[in-house]
């Protein structure tokens, strides 16, 4: 299952909810995700500043109106899905009444959700470029995909095809600037007939041939820099040599001067 905060229109916000077999939308006010945590914090015999999942605080901001609904919507979304996954909540009456699940529905226990929301999280918060994004998928994004992949579930599929659309937008097949300089991506004959799985393991293994490009380049000027050193020194040390000869061909032409007086002296 999962939950997605969609829009905000009219002071309601459209919750999005997928669960097997069928999604819907519900439409709630902020004051009803209060009601939720009040009512829950009544059940549980607790304080609301002991409830374990915080709403987002209440913002004015009539200059950016916008930017607050849409940080909103991104902390209420990660409020409900904390609350399905919390052991102790989600089979809670009052939160199935207010997803409107059905009652005889019960939230099981399953590690792949978690996972799916943090990769997702890391996906869209992506702002590495270079190596060092290519290093991220080799290592950590590239792993993580592969292991989502190997569930059968239809529903876990759809979902896991959104992380595959948010890592083919970090690596584009292959890249071009339009007049503009805006960076946009385009397929060639190569890569149409390959699936998302595919394209992204070819990427992999081009951004690793050129890594080690990168690096074969990286110990070339490296060595072309040694060398450069080596004949500086050597400028240098020569340099010293010939100012040492220019004083000593001084020293000699004073000492012919001086042999020369002395001859016309006694002629």
């Amino acid at each position: 299952m999962s939950i997605e905060i969609l829009s905000e229109e009219n002071s309601y916000y459209k919750v999005n909810i997928h669960i097997p077999l069928r999604s819907y939308i519900i439409k709630k006010r902020y004051s009803d995700f209060e009601t939720l945590v009040n009512n829950l914090c009544y059940d549980l015999g607790i304080d609301v500043k002991e409830f374990p999942h915080q709403l987002p605080g209440k913002r004015l901001n009539f200059i950016n109106k916008n930017k607050i609904i849409e940080e909103r919507k991104v902390e209420l979304t990660k409020f409900l899905n904390n609350l399905i996954q919390d052991k102790e909540l989600q089979n809670h009456l009052l939160v199935k009444e207010f997803l409107q699940l059905p009652n005889n529905f019960q939230f099981k226990t399953d590690s792949w959700y978690p996972k799916f929301k943090k990769l997702k999280i890391e996906l869209t918060n992506e702002t590495s470029k270079g190596l060092t994004l290519r290093e991220k998928i080799n290592k950590f994004y590239q792993p993580q995909l592969i292991e989502l992949l190997c569930d059968d579930d239809k529903e876990k599929k759809k979902l896991l095809q959104q992380l595959q659309n948010k890592l083919d937008d970090l690596i584009k097949p292959e890249i071009q600037l339009k007049p503009s300089g805006r960076v946009i991506g385009k397929e060639t004959e190569l890569t149409i007939p390959l699936t998302n799985t595919e394209l992204l393991q070819e990427q992999i293994n081009i951004h690793q041939s050129q890594d080690q490009e990168v690096e074969q380049l990286r110990v070339l000027i490296s060595r072309q820099r040694q060398i450069a050193e080596l004949i500086n020194t050597e400028v240098e040390e020569q340099n010293v040599l010939l100012d040492q000869f220019n004083e000593e061909v001084d020293q000699t032409s004073d000492k012919v001067k001086k042999a020369r007086t002395r001859a016309r002296k006694i002629l």
